[in-house]
């Protein structure tokens, strides 16, 4: 009996074969590796259980297949795990498909059904996810896909394959998304880290980033709040603190380790977007000036009491640089 007739008992043999190698099974099974060696000694153990449970791994048209591999597409996306790279990319495949499909030509003509154009936003979804592309470039087609929710919601859309006006802003967005698919360029070969980790963080009143390297402070800023800033909300403030920690310090390419003691801007500058205007309206600043800097943002979250940059929020002033790093509290 085929595996795809018993679920259950599939991935409960699956667990076993491959208990403690770092990997499981979804649809097919991919043994990874650090490095080739470890690779081959992971196959030869899940072969060697294989083997010992009369379980037959065969891929597709009947070959088994166990070679080690360091380009390969899966799930939709084409990884090169060559040593020298570790970079990745859309499945040239399906890149093509989506960019080509007739709801794709359908929303650049302004006019199609909400089927089509809910295939193309899926696609174009995916797409900024796999390639890096930050969300806040297509504000219009975002709020035109989140019209279209509510008027589905509130059945002023009868069906799902009426005809819509798409407007001349969204067709510019998808277009323009559209030839970055085509392109189809890859991620991550050149982006190594940089050396740097940007620390920021906000209170009610003050603003502070700090630039650690080599394991001590080398350059900062800080600034208040004031104005009609004043009142805006923390999440707000702390996003702005992290921009102009890039726009003010960030000026070494490669990858920008950035700590943020809130998760909610660590959600944010990860998807490239924030549903508050404001806060996205800070964002696609610093967005702009990493990416014209060559800086891809890499933040991470840190607990209140280990953000370095804490102390600089609340009335300290700034230290002289190069200055040694504190001890988190």
């Amino acid at each position: 009996m085929g595996w795809s007739w018993a679920p259950c008992i599939a991935q409960r043999a699956s667990n076993v074969l491959v208990q403690g190698l770092g990997l499981a099974w979804v649809d097919n099974f991919l043994v990874l590796g650090g490095t080739r060696d470890e690779a081959e000694q992971k196959v030869a153990t899940f072969r060697d259980r294989a083997a010992a449970a009369r379980v037959e791994v065969r891929a597709e048209g009947g070959d088994t297949l166990w070679e080690v591999q360091t380009r390969f597409v899966c799930v939709g996306i084409e990884f090169d795990l060559a040593a020298d790279e570790q970079r990745h990319r859309l499945d040239p495949a399906w890149a093509s498909k989506w960019a080509a499909a007739g709801g794709m030509k359908a929303v650049l003509a302004g006019k199609a059904t909400a089927r089509q154009f809910a295939s193309v936003f899926g696609g174009a979804v995916w797409a900024t996810d796999i390639l890096g592309v930050p969300r806040c470039h297509f504000a219009a087609l975002l709020a035109f896909a989140g019209r279209l929710g509510s008027r589905m919601a509130e059945a002023e859309l009868q069906a799902w394959d009426d005809i819509m006006d798409v407007p001349p802003s969204v067709r510019r967005e998808i277009g323009a998304l559209r030839k970055v698919v085509v392109e189809n360029a890859w991620v991550g070969g050149d982006a190594a880290e940089n050396g740097e980790v940007l620390w920021t963080d906000a209170s009610s009143r003050e603003w502070a980033a700090l630039v650690e390297a080599g394991g001590e402070f080398v350059d900062g800023a800080q600034g208040v709040f004031d104005g009609p800033f004043a009142g805006v909300h923390i999440n707000v403030k702390e996003m702005w603190a992290l921009a102009e920690g890039v726009v003010r310090l960030c000026w070494t390419p490669g990858r920008q380790q950035c700590r943020v003691d809130n998760a909610t801007v660590v959600g944010a500058v990860c998807k490239g977007s924030s549903s508050s205007y404001a806060a996205n309206r800070i964002l696609s600043r610093a967005i702009r000036v990493a990416e014209r800097r060559r800086i891809v943002l890499c933040p991470g979250w840190v607990p209140s009491g280990g953000q370095l940059a804490d102390p600089y929020t609340r009335g300290t002033s700034l230290p002289r640089f190069p200055a040694q790093l504190p001890l988190p509290r």
